[in-house]
């Protein structure tokens, strides 16, 4: 079994926040947390997109702008060293800045994972595996769409950091299975949105998909390893499968706790990307 290194360390108000090399990150703190900064910022970059997925939330087209960069790294070179930024799109990879902003980010220790379409990814083996291998990008985020052929990802350099991305009522469960089959084990259970073009994505069928996933996601638990996004754990009540003391163990806080959103193509920022107040 391959062992966790150390990446980073610091101090958040009177959080203390261990970030490991795969992914793990540990917070700990006496009584209430009481942090001064988010340890983790979600960031899109560009609504540009030429996938056109007609229940994507950020309603990217071809049409779609990208954010400046500049003035985001104005916004990020004060946070502590370590915090991460969750860098996505619309698709990140079509960004004519993208490594300029990553080898900026770098420069301030800043981690910075980012999440692309496994569509988008066959056609981007060596520049993402030369972003994996500079630690321009620690971990790599594959979002599914449908249910393609996943063997070009056995390309990609450390997959040990390689996350898959599904959405319950979008993708059937059974997509775990698929996932069980294939070298990476890691994957983040994302809530539905009914935002977007999610809301005229959504019909009986969606319902039906995130029924079964109520149903039968109890069947995963221990068998591969899962994370949930917040709207996921409310929506298939995940709560109910733990202690209170595991939960308090495992939970790593409500959207805006430790964590926020910002939009660099419309100069936004909220606690999560489906918060109604931007």
């Amino acid at each position: 079994m391959r062992l966790m290194n150390l990446l980073y360390k610091y101090q958040n108000g009177n959080v203390t926040v261990s970030l490991f090399d795969d992914g793990t990150k540990i917070q700990e703190w006496d009584g209430r947390a009481l942090p001064e900064y988010p340890n983790s910022m979600d960031v899109k970059i560009t609504n540009y997109c030429d996938l056109n997925c007609s229940f994507c939330h950020e309603m990217s087209t071809t049409r779609g702008r990208h954010g400046n960069l500049e003035n985001l790294l104005k916004i990020v070179s004060n946070l502590p060293k370590g915090t991460e930024l969750a860098i996505g799109g619309g698709n990140p990879l079509s960004h004519p800045d993208l490594i300029y902003f990553l080898k900026k980010c770098s420069d301030l220790n800043l981690v910075c994972n980012m999440t692309v379409n496994h569509k988008h990814i066959l056609g981007s083996i060596d520049l993402l595996n030369e972003l994996i291998d500079s630690k321009l990008i620690y971990g790599l985020g594959v979002s599914i769409s449908d249910d393609s052929n996943l063997n070009h990802l056995s390309d990609i350099n450390n997959k040990s950091n390689i996350v898959f991305h599904v959405i319950a009522g979008v993708n059937n469960i059974s997509i775990l299975d698929k996932i069980m089959k294939n070298d990476i084990k890691k994957v983040l259970i994302l809530g539905y949105k009914e935002i977007g073009r999610g809301i005229g994505y959504y019909n009986e069928s969606v319902e039906e998909i995130k029924d079964k996933w109520f149903e039968e996601i109890r069947y995963y638990l221990g068998k591969i390893h899962l994370s949930f996004d917040n709207l996921s754990i409310k929506q298939l009540k995940i709560r109910r499968f733990f202690t209170e003391k595991d939960w308090n163990n495992f939970y790593m806080g409500s959207d805006g706790e430790f964590t926020m959103y910002i939009d660099s193509v419309n100069n936004e920022f909220s606690v999560s990307s489906t918060s109604r107040e931007k």
